[in-house]
């Protein structure tokens, strides 16, 4: 599994238009074969930010979706809110799941 995190700060009173538009446009990013999933979380500890979560088949995959005309346009949608961002890869070295 190969997983990508995504840090984004979004500017001062934008949150919700930023929620919003994040939601509307998910369907882009699950709707990919390869996608298992993605989860938006809003930070405990610093307001306006947010973690955007998504698994993948593999970083092949991801990397296919990342230069895509559908990924470009999705960013488009959400970079209005956007006051800064990261991201970060991961690869899966152990997954444990409860039983």
């Amino acid at each position: 599994m190969f997983r990508v995190q995504l840090r984004m700060q979004t500017h001062p009173g934008k949150e919700q238009d930023f929620e919003r538009a994040w939601l509307s446009g998910a369907g882009v990013i699950t709707g990919q074969p390869a996608n298992r999933g993605q989860w938006l979380y809003a930070s405990a500890q610093e307001p306006g930010v947010y973690h955007i979560i998504s698994d993948w088949v593999d970083e092949p995959s991801f990397r296919e979706y990342e230069r895509s005309p559908q990924h470009r346009e999705h960013r488009v949608r959400l970079h209005p809110y956007r006051a800064a961002g990261s991201m970060t890869t991961m690869t899966t070295v152990y997954a444990l799941e409860k039983q």
